[in-house]
């Protein structure tokens, strides 16, 4: 008797806590927001009896894109025309080595993600707002000015948040002075 033997590698990707927070949960309120200038997909989505797993499964790979581009923008145009002119981090890639990645890791699972996650959710409730407007809210209405001041108030913690992980930055990759480069 031949007993044949096949051997199956599979490759898991890396999905860290950070990762959902800052891609997914943004992510799944801009697919909320947008549903609204979809008449058929907003039908869906505000009846979540009738979600199967199926469907449910593509509203979540559809909530991942859409976080993914609000990442995007994030970097594209938040980082580079506000956080970077603000507060401008050291290089600490160019100091990196194996003994000090996982700081690194841990800086940016624990801050620098923070930092996208609050920009992200801000443009979401941007998308939010623009949704509540073409629904017919009046552009003075309390819950217009309220969503206004969450995305306000999402910006400046991702500010904040940015300035907490250039500091850990600043402190975990000081530039070495000359003597203490001899020590």
């Amino acid at each position: 008797m031949y007993v044949q033997s096949q051997k199956v590698n599979v490759s898991m990707v890396n999905l860290k806590w950070g990762t959902v927070i800052s891609t997914l949960l943004p992510g799944a309120l801009a697919l909320f927001a947008i549903a609204a200038f979809f008449p058929p997909l907003k039908a869906r989505i505000y009846n979540l009896e009738g979600i199967g797993a199926t469907f449910g499964v593509v509203l979540v790979m559809v909530a991942v894109l859409l976080g993914g581009v609000l990442e995007a923008f994030t970097r594209v145009v938040w980082e580079r025309y506000w956080l970077l002119p603000h507060c401008q981090p050291p290089d600490a890639l160019s100091k990196l080595s194996a003994g000090n990645a996982d700081l690194y890791e841990r800086g940016v699972e624990s801050s620098y993600k923070y930092v996208t996650f609050y920009a992200n959710f801000a443009w979401a409730v941007l998308l939010m707002i623009a949704s509540r407007l073409y629904a017919g809210d009046k552009p003075c209405s309390a819950i217009v000015w309220l969503l206004v001041v969450v995305a306000m108030v999402l910006l400046r913690a991702s500010h904040v948040q940015w300035t907490y992980f250039v500091n850990y930055l600043k402190k975990v990759f000081a530039e070495r002075s000359n003597q203490n480069a001899g020590q």
